[in-house]
């Protein structure tokens, strides 16, 4: 299964850049959407409050992905 390689990845090296977009922000020039670029760490947790919290709203989760931001950049 993908997530379980992407987490024993995340465990030897925590260190991420993820891209993402959302349609939502307004971007460069009031165009409507605009991505992100994400940096810092991640780590998987499957238990705790914030699991439990994580779980009451999302009943078939096994594991959370927690991302700690150290860099955000908005693109065009």
């Amino acid at each position: 299964m993908q997530c379980e390689k992407t987490e024993k990845n995340v465990n030897g090296n925590n260190k991420i850049k993820m891209a993402l977009g959302s349609k939502e922000v307004l971007g460069y020039k009031d165009y409507q959407g605009t991505g992100f670029i994400l940096e810092g760490s991640a780590r998987f947790f499957d238990n705790g409050p914030e699991f439990d919290m994580m779980k009451e709203k999302f009943s078939f989760l096994t594991r959370v992905l927690e991302i700690t931001v150290s860099s955000a950049k908005q693109m065009l």
